[in-house]
């Protein structure tokens, strides 16, 4: 069945004019019955055990297959085995209230639909039908007609009623099945990846700036150099005199002022990529990381160039790793170990391998911001991040990213 539109609840005719009505009704029915099932369960006594251990794990799982009855969307109860929740318990209490309601509510929708609509037949075998408590007889005709007329509007008011009490009925199951951790843990996901995509962004413009310089701003200062190298030469060709030295000592400060500025577009070019992971690829990048680290360091890595964005991102990935390990782990020792693993299957891309060990006090969050982080990148890249940090240590942090190698040369 499609979702329901809340909107549509305020248009009667409409909601009657399709199936949500019987749908409803039928979710409502299947709720009571899992409530009759409970109520027998607790006046047996015997049972409440047996209900407490099984029904909150299996009521759940059903009653998010049952949504889309009452116009939800299907849910799935995602537990691990034996796992239960408050609020699998309160779901699970659900179903006797609905059975209670349902009685009370059956037996005045019964009384009331029963009597609009057999009193004309009343009528028709020949008995008097009076106004409440009073002696005054109502005609005949009248009672035909007007009755079963109001037992339609009933009818559909009913229907429509029991439409939206399904509709929130099933709001507050869908609420009670939602599993908020796992919410909270996927928006914390999205905000990663939206923070590497933004961060990607803004890579990509300073690309394009720092090719612009280098093509651009660059080259014409080399040219101007080359062209003030050759007045130079002219200028010294010239007899000597105090005209002379002048220009020459006016031509080496212009000189100056041009290899400064070469120099300042150089270190502009130079600033969004290592240089060593440019020209070196990952591996000689990894062993000038360690270097910068103040402490006992260890890197055994032999991979061959990999494209642009597998280096730059695993190259960024172990600098936060590091970070995190010099600002919180309290290590003395870290290793990094990148290799490229054998393909599974045979015939798929090698993947990249990257570990990264310490020796610190471990305990490391999970959902800390630097890891939130490395794992958007990882994602980015395809791959998968796994952390392992016990209380005491040691902390491994593995990243794998599957590698095509037809994109292996430098940028």
């Amino acid at each position: 069945m499609p979702r329901l539109d809340p909107a549509a609840l305020r248009h009667p005719l409409t909601v009657l004019r399709s199936r949500a009505p019987w749908t409803a009704l039928l979710y409502l029915m299947l709720q009571t019955i899992a409530g009759i099932v409970s109520l027998g369960a607790w006046f047996t006594v015997l049972l409440i055990p047996v209900w407490l251990l099984v029904w909150p794990l299996v009521w759940p799982r059903v009653e998010g297959r049952l949504l889309p009855l009452a116009g939800r969307q299907r849910q799935y109860a995602a537990r691990r085995r034996g796992q239960m929740r408050r609020q699998d318990v309160v779901l699970g209490l659900l179903p006797a209230v609905m059975a209670i309601g349902a009685f009370f509510l059956g037996i005045v929708l019964v009384v009331a639909l029963g009597t609009l609509f057999l009193t004309p037949v009343a009528v028709l075998t020949g008995r008097d039908v009076t106004l409440g408590s009073a002696d005054q007889e109502l005609p005949p005709a009248l009672v035909a007609v007007l009755f079963p007329v109001l037992g339609l509007l009933l009818l559909a008011l009913a229907l429509w009623g029991l439409t939206a009490l399904a509709y929130g009925w099933s709001g507050l199951s869908a609420a009670l099945l939602r599993d908020e951790e796992g919410r909270l843990t996927a928006q914390v996901e999205a905000l990663g990846d939206r923070t590497v995509q933004r961060d990607d962004s803004i890579a990509l413009e300073r690309r394009v700036l720092e090719r612009d310089l280098h093509d651009g701003a660059q080259m014409h200062l080399s040219a101007a150099g080359l062209r003030l190298a050759m007045l130079q030469l002219e200028a010294e060709q010239l007899p000597h005199t105090a005209g002379r030295s002048a220009i020459l000592e006016g031509l080496d400060a212009v000189r100056e002022q041009l290899d400064l500025g070469s120099q300042s577009v150089r270190d502009a070019t130079s600033g969004l990529v290592p240089t060593v992971l440019r020209d070196g690829g990952l591996s000689p990048a990894l062993v000038e990381l360690a270097r910068a680290v103040p402490l006992t360091m260890a890197v055994d890595s032999t991979v061959p160039r990999l494209p642009e964005a597998v280096e730059q991102g695993a190259h960024l990935i172990a600098r936060e790793a590091l970070t995190n390990v010099v600002r919180h782990a309290g290590a003395e020792q870290v290793s990094i170990f990148c290799r490229l693993s054998d393909p599974i299957p045979e015939g798929a891309a090698p993947s990249l391998h990257l570990r990264i060990t310490d020796d610190g006090r471990g305990g490391a969050e999970p959902t800390g911001t630097g890891l939130v982080s490395m794992r958007a990148r990882a994602r980015s890249l395809g791959g998968t991040l796994d952390l392992d940090s016990p209380e005491g240590g040691p902390t491994v942090l593995e990243l794998r990213v599957p590698v095509g190698m037809g994109g292996g040369e430098p940028g």
